[in-house]
């Protein structure tokens, strides 16, 4: 049963953390490829890499971010290295399935991830088919969420019209450059992930716990 929220007809969806739960792994596996690239690149031990890869998370979007506008670092081998993960750690999700398909409308991907990456998760996860199209960190011209100018990338090259549209993201900060626009906000809260935070800032229209859940209509 897709959420009452009728005047939607574009439903964007975030990738890590939003369509699969912290337990998962994955980005803990690909937080630790970032400190790895850190630890070399800059040699420095682990403790200040992840230091570092945080840092840049925070001031620039991506630690990716950071690296390319400090220290002009080329994106390709980057994403290539930390995206080297084990993607046997997700399960197949009929039920997120089922949910997403169920949706009026057109359904997209925004993410500060890669489109092969993105692609991997989608298919660990049974997801393979279901979204229209991946708006990723290579058309966002390496400008990764929250950057403002990515938001209009997006909109202007997929189509949407902001009022209609509806974003789901697990990182709050990264809702309010969509709020700012026009669209819904989700904010799916991981409580016990560090990275997203307990607060819900005034940008946030709802905030949900589990996206398979929202989208059954079940209460959280």
């Amino acid at each position: 049963m897709a959420p009452p929220l009728p005047h939607v007809d574009t439903w964007i969806f975030d990738l890590d953390l939003t369509l699969y739960a912290p337990e998962h792994n994955i980005m803990e596996q690909v937080r630790n490829r970032i400190a790895a690239y850190v630890e070399d690149y800059f040699k420095v031990d682990q403790e200040r890499a992840h230091q570092i890869r945080y840092d840049y998370w925070r001031k620039y979007g991506t630690t990716l971010g950071g690296l390319m506008a400090e220290h002009g670092v080329d994106p390709h081998g980057y994403l290539d290295f930390v995206h080297d993960v084990d993607m046997s750690l997700l399960q197949p999700c009929e039920r997120l399935r089922a949910g997403i398909e169920a949706l009026p409308g057109r359904k997209l991907i925004f993410t500060n991830a890669d489109a092969p990456y993105a692609q991997r998760v989608l298919v660990a996860r049974s997801l393979d088919g279901v979204f229209e199209d991946i708006f990723d960190i290579h058309r966002m011209a390496h400008k990764p969420k929250p950057a403002t100018d990515s938001y209009h990338a997006l909109c202007a090259q997929m189509g949407i019209e902001p009022a209609s549209a509806l974003f789901v993201e697990d990182s709050a900060h990264n809702l309010e450059p969509a709020k700012a626009l026009g669209m819904t906000t989700i904010w799916v809260n991981h409580s016990g992930d560090a990275e997203s935070g307990d607060a819900r800032p005034h940008y946030v229209d709802h905030e949900i716990a589990d996206v398979a859940s929202w989208l059954a209509g079940e209460k959280e």
